[in-house]
């Protein structure tokens, strides 16, 4: 009973989490986001009151962090509000369910952050360039594929190092090559799979919380929106206020890849098997 209701917990809020990303318009209410919190201290004092300072003391960190990448237009408030409130629902990487190893009392959160990265690496990749039918609107330049070429090279590298120095095991050989693999291809393919999650809105079309694709400026829109620099790439009340009258469009990432959903396969990734890191040891 002490372990269901964190989990239960857990599962409820990334959940609904990943369901306002979808079907929300990426707007999670900010009732849900405070109250996720508040109830992931809640059930860190009731069923893991040992542990309660170092689990704030890391919710603290996420949260700095957090609301850092977020003003610099990284993700979205939600996603950090989410990550805070998993840190505190789940403090210690449990048991995993699937894979009987220890798991030597890491934060439950750093398991997530790893398995989240790796599913957004398959995922995103895979969705934009494969599932989304569009018309290649960017060719790949001889640059982008030496540096996923040279990506590739680094992490075959690195299972040689692995190889020379504890062995190499299947499992370690897998786990590396299935980073070296998407990474290597979304290096090669960025601009086209960034070019397919940006839409060209007009200033009215703005909201808050939506992120300018600076990037995908050319020099002179780049130019002139340096002087709303200040704002950084996210969209607030502020910035849609010094832009309203603007009659040329914006790239805006409005098909963006949904944060939560990663969270989501991240924690359900740590629940089943653990730090997927600890594969590699």
């Amino acid at each position: 009973m002490e372990t269901e209701v964190p989990l239960l917990c857990l599962v409820s809020v990334t959940v609904l989490y990943a369901a306002f990303d979808l079907f929300n318009k990426r707007n999670v209410p900010d009732v849900f986001a405070y109250a996720s919190v508040a109830l992931g201290i809640v059930v860190t004092l009731v069923y893991d009151s040992s542990v309660l300072l170092e689990s704030l003391l890391i919710a603290a960190f996420i949260a700095a962090i957090g609301y850092v990448v977020y003003k610099r237009g990284l993700w979205g408030a939600g996603d950090y509000f989410e990550l805070v409130a998993v840190s505190l629902l789940l403090p210690v990487q449990p048991l995993p369910l699937l894979v009987l190893a220890n798991q030597f009392a890491l934060p439950f959160i750093l398991s997530v952050f790893i398995a989240t990265g790796f599913a957004a690496l398959w995922t995103v990749p895979t969705y934009y360039l494969l599932v989304i039918r569009r018309k290649w609107s960017r060719k790949m330049s001889e640059k982008q594929m030496s540096y996923g070429l040279l990506l590739f090279f680094l992490y075959i590298s690195l299972l040689v190092f692995i190889y020379a120095t504890v062995g190499l095991t299947l499992g370690r050989a897998l786990l590396v090559l299935a980073i070296a693999i998407p990474s290597s291809v979304t290096m090669m393919f960025g601009d086209e799979i960034t070019a397919r999650m940006v839409k060209r809105v007009s200033a009215k079309g703005l909201e808050e919380g939506d992120i300018i694709a600076v990037n995908m400026m050319s020099a002179r829109e780049r130019k002139a929106f340096s002087v709303h620099a200040a704002s950084g790439r996210l969209v607030t009340k502020r910035l849609m206020r010094e832009l309203e009258g603007m009659r040329s469009t914006l790239p805006v990432y409005k098909n963006a890849a949904p944060l939560a959903v990663f969270i989501l396969m991240g924690t359900a990734i740590s629940l089943l098997v653990g730090n997927v890191a600890l594969f590699i040891i």
